[in-house]
């Protein structure tokens, strides 16, 4: 398995692309990068949206032309042409997602590329369409907004719930492994027990409740 992570657009979103085997998985593409993708030589490419917010989402159609195919959780499309809409009254350069899901990522599913089984937990609080990818094997979560070095995804836009940001970092807590390698959607790289140490918000998620 091999990782790339890419900083694009203008809110500098990460993406990821994992390659095993020949296959790719590309995780919130920010920014259309098809020739990059197509430098791997990827027999078959599946896009993995974490959230629908533009900044995550502005690659998919580009790759979705160019025979990728997308995998979100079922709520993606709206959080993606709300998002986009949103960003543009805020004067962001915001293209509307046009693609829809060809596979449907639900809590309990899994999503297969190159040998790699990941394992989805829908993770609502920063959106209602948050999902997280882990496999234990090798210990590695894509979590999206929900977990930053030191910090969590933000709980004031629309769609979002500090409660349920709550409950899915508890959840989180008590399923990834603390040797987990954490690949989140801002920010560098972290890992599970790091964050568990200290993260203050996952020390004591009744923090994001606020006073």
């Amino acid at each position: 398995m091999n990782v790339k992570k890419l900083v694009l657009g203008q809110l500098q979103v990460n993406t990821y692309i994992i390659k095993s085997r020949g296959e790719c998985l590309v995780v919130d593409p920010g920014e259309c990068i098809g020739e990059k993708v197509a430098r791997l030589g990827c027999r078959r490419i599946v896009i993995a949206v974490t959230h629908g917010h533009f900044d995550h989402t502005q690659g998919v159609d580009c790759l979705k032309k160019e025979g990728a195919i997308l995998a979100a959780h079922p709520l993606e499309p709206r959080v993606a042409m709300e998002s986009a809409a949103l960003a543009r009254s805020w004067g962001l350069e915001a293209r509307i997602q046009e693609s829809q899901p060809d596979l449907i990522l639900v809590d309990g599913e899994t999503l297969s590329v190159g040998g790699l089984v990941f394992r989805v937990m829908h993770t609502p609080g920063h959106s209602p369409d948050h999902i997280i990818l882990y496999t234990e094997d090798p210990p590695l979560a894509l979590v999206g907004d929900l977990i930053f070095m030191d910090g969590i995804g933000r709980v004031d836009l629309p769609g979002s719930s500090p409660l349920e940001m709550v409950r899915s970092i508890e959840r989180v807590k008590d399923v990834l492994d603390p040797r987990t390698r954490l690949l989140p959607g801002h920010g560098p790289e972290t890992s599970m027990g790091r964050e568990l140490e200290w993260n203050p918000f996952l020390r004591d998620p009744g923090l994001i409740l606020g006073p």
